[in-house]
C-alpha cells in the first residue's frame, strides 16, 4: 500500500513540474524598457522588387518581426486595376499576395499597401509599402503628382481616389474603373508612380460604396477641363477642387394647397401636434440688429400679421414693424431697428396664425425679450491684398473676394470687400474660422461646379485662412493676403 502512495505521488509531483517547465517556455513578450517604435523592415521579397518578365501568380514578403494586416483589401492599390481583388494573407513573419487575374503583357504593376502593414506587438506601421513589377522588358517610370482641395470650405482632404483613364469620354467615369488610381494622404497629396506614357483623363471621386465610378449624386467630385498628357518628364503641381454636384433629383418646392382639398382636423385618423410657436432668442435676448425669427412647428397656410402687436420699452408703446415668411411657411422673421438694452413684447393673437390642417394657436402667445447692447458684440476689421502669383492664377479682373466668418461648420457674417476692406459690426464673441471665398459670379455666396451639366464649370474655390477669438467690447483688425 505505501509503494502505491509512493508511485501515486511520484507521479503527481512528475505532472507538476512538466506543467512548470511547460509554462516557462511559452514565448511572453518582454515587460518594461523602451517602447518599440521602429516598423518591420522587409527581408526578403520573392520576386524581387523591380522584376522584369514577371510572370508569377504569387509574392512572399518577409519581415524582421511578426506582422498583421489591417484592413488591406480597403487600402491595397493595383495600379494598373485588376477585375479581381488579391488574396493577402499574413503567418508569423510573412505577408503572401496571390494574384487572381491574368496579368496584361508589357505592363508595370504597382502594389500600394499604404498602412497596410504593422507589427503585432506595437502596431508600429510599414508606411507606404510599395511593390512594383513589369510583365515586359521594362519598369515605367513617370510620376504625376498634386493635391485636392476641398472647394467649399478650402480644407485639405484625405482618402479620396484620384483616378487615371486611357478613354477621354465624360461618361467614362460612370461605366468604368480607371487604369490607375491612387488616394490622396492627410495633407491631401496624392502622387501616382510608375505611369505608362500617353495621354489620360484625370477625374478625382470621394464616395461611400468603393466601386471606382460615379453614380451617386452624394458622391464628391473633382476634375480638370483638359486631359493631361505624359511623355518624358513627370508632371506635378495637379491641382483640383472637390465638390458634390447639385443633385438633379431634388424634388421642386410643393404647390401652393388649395383649402379644397384640406380635411378638417376632425376628421383626421391620426392626431395632429399642437400649432405652437418659439423664438429664437439668447436667453431672453434679442441679437442686434438681426430679426427676431419665430418657428412654428408645422407649416401655416396663413398669418395675418397685421394683428400682431410689437411693443417697445416698459410701457410696450406700440411700433411699426416688417414680417416675413419663410419658403417652408415654418419661419417667421420680424424685422426691427431695435434699440439698445430695451424691453419689448410680440402678441400673436390666437387666431393670426393657421396651419395647413387648420389649426391655430390654443391661446394667444406673447413673447417678452431684452434686446441686447452694442458693448456685448465686437467688431472685426480686414484687409485684403492679391498676390501677383494668386492674379496671375485667377486670370479674372473682374473677382470678387468674400470674407466669411464661420462656426460650427456654418457661415455667421460674410461681405464682399470692397477697395481691399471689409468691417463687421455685432459680431457674437467666439473663435471663428476665417475664409476668402473667390466670387466669380459676384453673388456673393459660394457656387457648386458642374460636370454633366451644361455649360460644364468648376466650383468657386474659398481659401481657409486661420482662426480668430473675438472678444466682446473689442475690435480686431487682421491683414490678409491670399
Amino acid at each position: 500500500m505505501n509503494q502505491y502512495i509512493r508511485s501515486w505521488v511520484f507521479w503527481l509531483m512528475f505532472i507538476i513540474v512538466s506543467i512548470s517547465f511547460t509554462r516557462c517556455a511559452n514565448i511572453v513578450p518582454p515587460s518594461g524598457g523602451p517602447r518599440d517604435t521602429i516598423p518591420p523592415v522587409l527581408l526578403q521579397s520573392t520576386p524581387r522588387d523591380s522584376t522584369v518578365h514577371f510572370k508569377s501568380k504569387k509574392i512572399t514578403f518577409i519581415f524582421d518581426e511578426f506582422v498583421e494586416l489591417d484592413n488591406v483589401n480597403d487600402k491595397l492599390i493595383v495600379s494598373p486595376t485588376l477585375k479581381r481583388t488579391p488574396l493577402v494573407t499574413a503567418k508569423l513573419h510573412t505577408v503572401t499576395l496571390e494574384i487572381k487575374d491574368t496579368l496584361k503583357a508589357n505592363t508595370t504593376y504597382t502594389f500600394n499597401f499604404a498602412d497596410a502593414i504593422r507589427d503585432i506587438n506595437e502596431r508600429n506601421i510599414v508606411q507606404d509599402f510599395q511593390y512594383v513589377v513589369s510583365t515586359g522588358d521594362y519598369l515605367d517610370s513617370l510620376q504625376v503628382a498634386g493635391h485636392l482641395i476641398d472647394a467649399e470650405n478650402g480644407r485639405l482632404d484625405s482618402n479620396v481616389a484620384v483616378m487615371l483613364y486611357r478613354e477621354l469620354t465624360d461618361s467614362i467615369v460612370s461605366k468604368e474603373k480607371p487604369v490607375y488610381y491612387a488616394k490622396t494622404k492627410g495633407d491631401g497629396s496624392f502622387r501616382f508612380k510608375n505611369i505608362a506614357p500617353g495621354t489620360y483623363k484625370i477625374f478625382a471621386l470621394k464616395e461611400e460604396d468603393r466601386d471606382l465610378q460615379y453614380n451617386q449624386p452624394s458622391e464628391m467630385i473633382a476634375f480638370l477641363e483638359a486631359p493631361i498628357t505624359l511623355r518624358e518628364t513627370n508632371l506635378a503641381d495637379v491641382n483640383m477642387l472637390l465638390f458634390m454636384e447639385t443633385d438633379s433629383t431634388i424634388k421642386p418646392p410643393p404647390e401652393p394647397i388649395d383649402s379644397a382639398d384640406i380635411q378638417p382636423v376632425e376628421e383626421k385618423k391620426k392626431k395632429l401636434p399642437k400649432l405652437q410657436a418659439t423664438p429664437s432668442l439668447d436667453g431672453g435676448m434679442q441679437e442686434l440688429p438681426a430679426p427676431l425669427k419665430i418657428t412654428f412647428n408645422l407649416p401655416l397656410r396663413n398669418l395675418d400679421s397685421a394683428r400682431m402687436i410689437l411693443g417697445e420699452d416698459s410701457a410696450y408703446r406700440p411700433v411699426t414693424f416688417t414680417s416675413t415668411m419663410d419658403s417652408t411657411h415654418t419661419q417667421l422673421s420680424i424685422g426691427y431697428r431695435w434699440k439698445e438694452g430695451t424691453p419689448y413684447r410680440l402678441v400673436i393673437p390666437k387666431d393670426a396664425p393657421t396651419d395647413t390642417s387648420g389649426q391655430q394657436l390654443a391661446r394667444a402667445d406673447t413673447i417678452k425679450f431684452t434686446s441686447k447692447k452694442a458693448n456685448d458684440y465686437a467688431i472685426f476689421k480686414a484687409d485684403l491684398k492679391v498676390s501677383d502669383s494668386t492674379l496671375a492664377a485667377i486670370n479674372d479682373t473682374t473677382m470678387h473676394y468674400v470674407i466669411q466668418l464661420v462656426q460650427d461648420k456654418t457661415i455667421k457674417y460674410s461681405g464682399t470687400i470692397v477697395g481691399g476692406k471689409w468691417q463687421q459690426t455685432f459680431i457674437t464673441p467666439g473663435e471663428y474660422e476665417v475664409r476668402v471665398l473667390l466670387d466669380t459670379n459676384g453673388n456673393g455666396k459660394w457656387d457648386r461646379g458642374n460636370y454633366y451639366r451644361k455649360p460644364r464649370k468648376q466650383p468657386e474655390r474659398v481659401i481657409q485662412i486661420d482662426k480668430i477669438n473675438l472678444k466682446a467690447y473689442w475690435t480686431v483688425g487682421k491683414s490678409i493676403t491670399i
